[in-house]
């Protein structure tokens, strides 16, 4: 045990034992409830303080299962879904895109288009965000992306790193890789696993159109507010070369040279995968294990586009740790667990109409994110809020649409990996973001209620 990490331990193995002794029987819940609840609270914990990798405690976390919770068949059973092979996929076509240069080749030209003010400039790095949204299904691929735009502009244009600009610059970037998230399915791999989660626990499967209608309009709205934070996290500053801003794109442009026929293959490669998900309803394969595929197809002869090297620097502990936040909501099903909780809610929102519940649902996902992963939050809740859904007459998929906009919503980077690797950049400050995060992250506790509701129930999607 490593000195200085004594804490660390003791409180990641301490809570859990006071849960397993504490837990009183449930009924409809197996016997081994308490056993999986203190196994994961341990995992939750070891992840949110780092006493060991994170890959180490997800494999930890399923090895438990599969030996005293459940059977090893339900333990590991998310290796045999679509999204841990999706995403290696996704992986893989990152490594491509920053290599050949396509992802931040389409971010400047956007810029461009749109004109060579700050504010332009802000609406061009989303419109590029919302392309690459749909042919890339990771936010953390964007991100670097996005960054590493960002952190051009920064250097070119001579923005003191410790300045309110420098992080609304970079803000700009990473708000531009995550906010389209909630517009289409392949949005985050958040999105995968709920969609995965509501699917296995209900039945009930949405397609990729459907969740466009649903989502993409609020969506839009939501990238417009993030487009305002971005102004607030400025604040009185101004870019004292903003009429430099076309100039240095077209720099950096220029010095990418003209379009590679890598570029081209790729590009080609992500229509291909982007028709797949959108066709679905009508080729009947499913679009993600076509996406996986087509991921492939970049080592094969004639494209050439990825080698071994690309292999090696694909983030396999992501996998992991994916699968086994997957495993906690497959433990749980097999347990009857999500039933008990849905049995309990139920009652408690009885006769409180559909808007409380889409609420409750936003504000558990804000909560939850200080104390967990969205990835492990998505994994334990999504199963119960889909049942509570179907015992409150509504369909599986709005409390779970509800409390992924909830974990949308960061104040500090520890939360997610994005924003994590986002200040790893040197060129943001904590204090000048905070305030933006902290009035989006209040707003849409009413917007949510007042505008997403009213328009779901506008097509059908809310009775």
């Amino acid at each position: 045990m490593v000195q200085g990490n004594w804490w660390k331990w003791a409180l990641s193995l301490g809570l859990p034992l006071i849960v397993f002794f504490t837990v009183p029987e449930m009924e409809i819940a197996s016997p081994k409830t308490p056993l999986f609840l203190a196994i994961t609270l341990w995992a939750v914990i070891a992840w949110a303080v780092e006493i060991l990798p994170s890959a180490i405690v997800a494999a930890i976390l399923t090895f438990l299962y599969a030996l005293f919770v459940t059977k090893p068949a339900v333990a590991f059973s998310s290796w045999c879904t679509f999204l841990p092979w999706m995403c290696f996929s996704a992986l893989i076509i990152a490594q491509v895109l920053n290599r050949t240069g396509l992802g931040k080749r389409i971010a400047p030209h956007s810029m461009i288009l749109k004109g060579s003010s700050f504010t332009k400039t802000m609406i061009g790095l989303m419109g590029a965000g919302i392309i690459l949204t749909l042919l890339v299904p990771s936010g953390l691929a964007r991100t670097v992306i996005f960054v590493a735009i960002a952190q051009g502009l920064i250097q070119a244009l001579n923005v003191d790193t410790r300045s309110r600009m420098s992080s609304a610059l970079i803000m700009g970037g990473y708000l531009a890789a995550i906010a389209p998230g909630l517009f289409c399915i392949t949005g985050t791999e958040m999105n995968l696993l709920a969609l995965q989660v509501v699917t296995n626990t209900t039945g009930v499967p949405v397609e990729y159109v459907d969740f466009i209608i649903q989502m993409a309009p609020f969506s839009i709205f939501y990238m417009a507010c993030s487009i305002m934070m971005v102004f607030i996290i400025r604040g009185k500053e101004r870019l004292q070369n903003e009429e430099s801003l076309k100039t240095v794109l077209e720099e950096r442009l220029k010095e990418m040279g003209p379009v590679s026929a890598d570029e081209i293959k790729i590009f080609l490669v992500l229509s291909i995968g982007f028709i797949a998900f959108v066709t679905e309803q009508w080729h009947h394969l499913p679009g993600s294990f076509v996406f996986a595929l087509v991921g492939m197809a970049c080592f094969m002869p004639g494209m050439n586009l990825a080698t071994e090297q690309d292999l090696r620097k694909v983030n396999l502990s992501f996998l992991i740790f994916l699968a086994a936040c997957m495993s906690i909501g497959a433990v749980a099903q097999d347990l009857n667990i999500p039933k008990w909780i849905s049995a309990h809610m139920s009652s408690l929102f009885e006769g409180r109409g559909a808007v409380m519940a889409i609420s409750f649902s936003y504000v558990l996902g804000v909560i939850v994110n200080f104390l967990m992963t969205p990835m492990a939050a998505v994994g334990a809740l999504g199963s119960p809020l889909a049942q509570l859904a179907v015992s409150l007459g509504m369909d599986p998929y709005t409390l779970v649409y509800a409390l992924l906009y909830g974990l949308d919503q960061l104040l500090f980077p520890y939360e997610i990996g994005y924003l994590l690797y986002t200040f790893m950049s040197g060129a943001v400050t904590l204090r000048h973001i905070m305030g933006a995060f902290a009035i989006r992250m209040v707003a849409f506790a009413f917007f949510i209620p007042l505008i997403l509701v009213p328009y779901w129930k506008m097509i059908g999607f809310l009775k």
